[in-house]
């Protein structure tokens, strides 16, 4: 009797730490979900063109893009209209980003590296979502360890959602854990298109996360 009372009071003292990481759990997969679902909802209420993956959605007739300007990591003002003259590969991400950020501009360089000398007659811009960490001196450190002539843009949170509307863009903080020294602790969940500008500011194509390099490098060239 006496084993069994001392088992039941062990099972006992062991169940509220399976109750709490049971609750994490449940929180996490919460987040998990309620983030797919307003990014699913924000997009379809905006009638966004979804391409699939390994497509590309074609926007017919090209629609142009209004003017913006943010802060570029030389720590100037630069306008979208400043870039007029040369197709521009765009992607929203921020700098913490652990994955889909650092691969898609690895993807960026593969795409630069592929055409050739015309590589050098394009613009690779990254705006950052996250404006609060991502200053000028950090995202040009950043960006730089991919590709020197690649063009960092980062504003105020408000403005950078403002202008992500127009490209069919939802991205909202999710906080991972209580403060830290260095300030709050959070990532950002954000959708994952790259969007191809040509020379007149017009949009042209919507990639969806890893869409083909090559395919990719030679839409850009025939906008050159």
């Amino acid at each position: 009797m006496s084993e069994q009372t001392g088992d039941t009071a062990t099972d006992t003292n062991k169940r509220p730490g399976w109750l709490a990481r049971a609750g994490l759990m449940i929180l996490v997969s919460s987040i998990i979900a309620v983030s797919a679902f307003a990014t699913w909802t924000f997009l379809t209420r905006n009638d966004a063109p979804l391409p699939g993956v390994g497509t590309k959605q074609v926007i017919v007739p090209p629609r142009e893009m209004p003017d913006f300007t943010l802060t570029s990591d030389s720590g100037q003002p630069l306008r979208l209209s400043d870039l007029r003259g040369t197709p521009v590969l765009l992607f929203f991400g921020f700098t913490h980003c652990p994955d889909v950020c650092p691969t898609t501009l690895g993807e960026f360089r593969q795409i630069k590296a592929k055409m050739g000398e015309k590589g050098e007659q394009a613009r690779f811009v990254f705006i950052s979502v996250d404006g609060s960490r991502d200053t000028p001196e950090s995202l040009a450190a950043y960006l730089h360890a991919f590709d020197p002539a690649f063009i960092g843009l980062t504003g105020d949170e408000e403005l950078v959602r403002t202008i992500g509307k127009d490209y069919y863009v939802y991205f909202e903080r999710v906080t991972l854990g209580t403060a830290t020294a260095a300030g709050e602790n959070y990532t950002v969940d954000h959708t994952t298109y790259s969007y191809l500008i040509d020379a007149d500011g017009r949009l042209r194509v919507i990639y969806p996360f890893q869409a083909p390099t090559q395919m990719i490098a030679d839409d850009i060239k025939s906008l050159l």
